[in-house]
């Protein structure tokens, strides 16, 4: 064991001094402790004590499940909005399905130019 540096021999000087005595242990003591285990009782634990959590659980789980899908859903698009999307569709599909002889990607592919 190692011993305390110098600076703490005060401190152990000290609580040497004013330690409170030790108190004589009780004679029937064993026996106090005995009688106490004795008439304790262990109770058994049981493993089914948690399984009402299990129903609860999944409930909270649907519950959540279907709340979250009304949150997260995105609204209905009203008619304008519609509208919007379909002229926007049309003209976007127009524009992929006609012929554009002068198209971006022509003029790079293109090796007639040599």
């Amino acid at each position: 064991m190692s011993q305390f540096p110098d600076d703490d021999k005060n401190l152990v000087n000290f609580l040497r001094q004013h330690r409170p005595p030790v108190l004589p242990p009780s004679p029937d003591l064993e026996q106090q402790i005995l009688q106490q285990v004795q008439t304790s009782t262990v109770k058994p634990q049981r493993r089914l004590t948690k399984l009402w959590l299990v129903p609860s659980v999944i409930a909270a789980s649907l519950v959540a499940a279907v709340v979250s899908d009304r949150v997260v859903a995105p609204a209905k698009p009203n008619a304008a909005e519609l509208a919007n999307l379909e002229a926007f569709i049309d003209s976007n599909w127009q524009g992929t399905v006609s012929e554009h002889t002068e198209s971006y990607v022509w003029h790079f592919t293109d090796d007639s130019a040599d």
